[in-house]
């Protein structure tokens, strides 16, 4: 039976919900992702009706990335399904599932509605696919580890992956499955070790906002900028734009976002990124916004 306001919709959410409906009616659930939070967010639906809890992890999706989340998803469904696996929170090493160990955590009732209310919006009750999942369904974390088998948490986890869930889930997941509580205590610190400032805009920084906005947004000017965007930061982002032009700070994409680094301070990680295109303004521009502001400090 259709959702009593199908009718009302526009034709892409006609069509996104019929998928999901004809997808969860052959397979039992379905695994979502999203790829502009974060690195990207997988998510369960349909799943609570045979095993009474969602999933949700928060994984790199470039690439092949939700084939593989997706695929530890499912195994553990069946896993459960087959009475090989009890759904709790543990460490899972099980090459059946994956060739390295996976946290799986369920969430406090809390956290639960924190997480769902902040990125699963799907699996609330007054979502657009609510009826795709049960009222009182168990929502479970997935955490991936590092090509080492390193858990975000640990010191000596590697690359990007103790940055890719949000920090207050992998410090709950910390608690839970090893009784300490340092993971948000050690990033606050490398924070104030490892960022940096170029006039007073902090680095890294992840943007919704791409380099070529910036310059549009430049050209209109500040108060018709402002009067689109009255939340916006214009001063900070002419002062990062200033900082781009003069080859102090350089950029990459992630997904739908753009990582703004010192360009003396970039991580590992993210080296190969460059040198890219992604800010390749034209003359005209270069030599209009050097009159304007290279000579000029912008906070002022």
């Amino acid at each position: 039976m259709a959702h009593p306001n199908y009718d009302q919709w526009p034709p892409d959410a006609r069509d996104h919900y019929d998928k999901t409906f004809q997808a969860i009616k052959k397979h039992g659930h379905v695994i979502k992702g999203i790829n502009d939070i974060r690195l990207g967010l997988a998510y369960s639906i349909g799943a609570s009706f045979s095993v009474d809890a969602e999933f949700c992890s928060f994984f790199p999706l470039k690439g092949e990335g939700l084939s593989v989340v997706s695929g530890v998803i499912n195994r553990i469904i069946t896993l459960y399904q087959n009475s090989m696996l009890d759904l709790k929170s543990q460490i899972i090493d099980n090459k059946n599932i994956y060739d390295l160990p996976v946290a799986l955590v369920a969430l406090s009732d809390d956290l639960k509605n924190f997480t769902e209310s902040k990125w699963v919006g799907q699996l609330q009750r007054d979502s657009f696919l609510a009826e795709f999942s049960t009222d009182d369904h168990q929502l479970f974390l997935l955490l991936f580890t590092d090509k080492n088998g390193k858990m975000p948490w640990d010191p000596e986890c590697e690359n990007y992956w103790p940055d890719v869930c949000p920090r207050s889930l992998v410090s709950y997941a910390q608690k839970i499955l090893t009784g300490e509580e340092d993971f948000a205590n050690k990033k606050f610190k490398e924070d104030e070790d490892t960022y940096t400032f170029i006039r007073n805009v902090r680095y890294p920084l992840l943007a919704e906002i791409s380099p070529d906005q910036m310059i549009n947004a430049y050209k209109m000017g500040s108060e018709k900028w402002l009067k689109k965007y009255p939340n916006g930061n214009y001063k900070l982002l002419i002062s990062t734009l200033k900082s781009l032009f003069e080859n102090e700070v350089v950029v990459t994409q992630i997904n739908k976002n753009y990582m703004y680094f010192d360009i003396n301070n970039i991580p590992e990680s993210f080296r190969e990124d460059f040198p890219n295109n992604i800010f390749k303004p034209d003359s005209d521009i270069i030599y209009k916004f050097g009159k304007d502001y290279l000579q000029r400090d912008t906070n002022e």
